[in-house]
């Protein structure tokens, strides 16, 4: 099955922070349809040789703009500064046209255009689009530009019929100019906005045979990839279209957008790097950097990062997302994370990104009444199954997550079984491997992180799966000698003591593991599972001194805890 997928053509940011990640809001739900063979992408190539038009400089600037490819419009704007013809009226208008589309249709930073003159007809247009006007054309118009321009106003669109009347249009201006990139690219958006897979494929397709530079085409092209399981694919196509324009920001961004679905913050990491090292202050790189630190476990990195953001976009709502998450996961303050979203979601009840880690972190709370909140909301958002459609899949798993909290494996694994049959990501295996651990059945546990290690060699989680298993499976010497490699192979951070306390767990001597379990908390002071693990062997050796030392930093991070507060009992009078 495929999931649909509503997608804002600005804001890659999406895939950034969810792997149903990334500004635009997405429902992924299945549709059925017979897979189709998308046609094959022509190779890209660098943009063609153009020929003058003969009828001088400012016909050649017409062309130019006509054509619409980012190397046709570049040259345009670059053309319009020679013998000052930017400051004629047909130069400020034409420069209006080239700069605006380079804007919103590459997501480029051309540079200031001057202000046209107001009465013209592009003018009209553009500014009508700005404020999301769609300026029909007539119906015999017979003017590339008039029946391609005013679809800018459709871009952060999200009413399937305003594509779908907007098609004639398109149709009719791809007649007008066949050589014109525009017009099939749009055509593509709009299919892929009333989700037609197949004919957004092919116009995307037609788009990059025009104009190989045409890389928003590119984009959609990954997407529909991404949309029907294929993100290997969309990665392969990503990172070619980066070899062909090594200094493109955007192109860069897409590609470690790609790798955030697969959780390859490795990969993701060095595309960005590069990125930051060409535009160093992009505030979406940045984001991007907090989010791969945040992934990776360097948690107290990650908040310095997010402070200097937030000096300049407190009120941007990727930003909040992962300062909910670091503070939920990082820091373990569900309170503050659950803080953060609440004016969000108020503000927005419809971004489903922000209702559901708002329903995730309400789920996780001590107190009833948060807790009953977050089982209706999580009823909300899977409502759609008892109207016979299918739900997001990243709620399903939230549902599952839910009832593993709650000890219903049987329940959780009823949800396991839908989620691997859909989507076998590294983490639906990682869940399914919870669950399975909850059931006791370790033969069945073994093999799906014997699944995660093979075909997802580079994931932590499921490396560290494969080691929980093997240690479930008494294969404790093998177990030791992977824990060893890791914590040799990796940096600071939150894996790191999760491999300290996995090692401080076999060890046979109090020494060793209380070692194991320092150097765990040196890691990360906030592990509350290392913490535990501490609490009881000191207790067990009767040293209440280092017993209720611990057990004060535990209770901080978790006061409700019902172990920690059976020993805050036992000590109560030492506290």
């Amino acid at each position: 099955m495929y999931h649909r997928m509503r997608i804002k053509i600005s804001g890659f940011l999406l895939l950034l922070f969810f792997s149903c990640s990334g500004a635009a809001q997405v429902r992924e739900v299945t549709i059925d349809i017979p897979r189709p063979e998308a046609k094959p992408l022509q190779p890209f190539q660098q943009p063609r040789t153009r020929e003058n038009s003969g009828g001088g400089i400012a016909a050649n600037i017409r062309t130019l703009c006509d054509e619409g490819s980012f190397s046709a419009l570049r040259k345009a704007v670059a053309l319009l500064y020679q013998d000052n013809i930017n400051e004629s009226e047909f130069g400020r208008v034409m420069n209006a046209v080239a700069v605006t589309l380079l804007e919103k249709v590459y997501n480029d930073e051309p540079g200031i255009a001057p202000d046209p003159p107001k009465n013209h007809l592009y003018s009209k247009i553009l500014n009508e689009a700005a404020r999301g006007i769609y300026r029909e054309p007539p119906p015999a118009s017979e003017d590339y530009l008039e029946n391609v321009l005013p679809f800018l106003a459709l871009l952060d669109n999200t009413a399937q019929s305003r594509f779908i009347a907007a098609r004639p249009d398109l149709e009719r201006a791809r007649r007008l100019n066949p050589n014109g990139v525009l017009a099939a690219y749009f055509l593509g958006f709009a299919a892929e906005r009333t989700e037609r897979w197949d004919n957004a494929l092919d116009m995307y397709n037609s788009a990059l045979a025009i104009a190989p530079d045409c890389y928003p085409a590119a984009f959609g092209v990954a997407r529909i990839f991404q949309n029907r399981g294929k993100n290997a694919d969309a990665i392969k196509l990503l990172v070619d279209l980066s070899k062909m324009y090594p200094d493109n920001i955007v192109i860069k961004s897409r590609l470690a957008g790609a790798y955030f679905r697969e959780n390859d913050w490795k990969g993701a990491e060095q595309v960005i790097d590069a990125a930051l090292e060409k535009k160093p202050q992009d505030p979406a790189l940045i984001l991007m950097r907090a989010r791969v630190l945040f992934e990776n476990g360097q948690f107290v990195q990650t908040q310095v990062i997010l402070d200097k953001f937030a000096a300049e976009n407190p009120e941007n709502r990727d930003y909040l997302l992962l300062r909910a998450r670091l503070q939920n996961e990082g820091f373990r303050n569900r309170e503050n994370a659950a803080n953060i979203l609440r004016p969000l979601y108020r503000l927005n009840p419809d971004d489903f990104q922000t209702a559901l880690y708002l329903t995730r972190l309400l789920l996780e709370s001590d107190n009833e009444a948060e807790k009953a909140e977050g089982g209706r909301m999580l009823q909300a958002l899977m409502r759609p199954l008892r109207t016979g459609e299918d739900i997001p899949i990243a709620v399903i798993m939230l549902a599952s997550e839910d009832a593993a909290r709650r000890g219903d494996w049987e329940e959780a694994r009823k949800y396991q079984d839908r989620i691997l049959l859909e989507r076998k990501s590294p983490a639906a295996l990682v869940n399914a491997f919870k669950v399975e651990q909850g059931l006791g059945n370790r033969s069945a546990a073994l093999a799906l992180a014997q699944e995660l290690i093979q075909d997802y060699p580079d994931n932590e989680d499921g490396r560290a799966a494969y080691i929980e298993a093997l240690i479930d499976s008494g294969r404790h010497g093998e177990a030791l000698r992977l824990i060893d490699a890791r914590i040799a192979a990796l940096g600071p951070g939150a894996y790191k003591s999760r491999y300290y306390y996995l090692r401080g767990m076999l060890r046979g001597e109090f020494d060793a593991a209380i070692a194991d379990f320092r150097a765990s908390l040196f890691e990360n002071p906030r592990n509350l599972v290392t913490l535990k693990a501490i609490i009881g062997l000191y207790h067990k050796r009767g040293d209440e001194r280092h017993t209720v030392y611990y057990l004060r930093q535990a209770l901080a991070i978790a006061p409700k805890d019902p172990a920690l507060l059976q020993y805050q009992k036992e000590y109560e009078g030492k506290m």
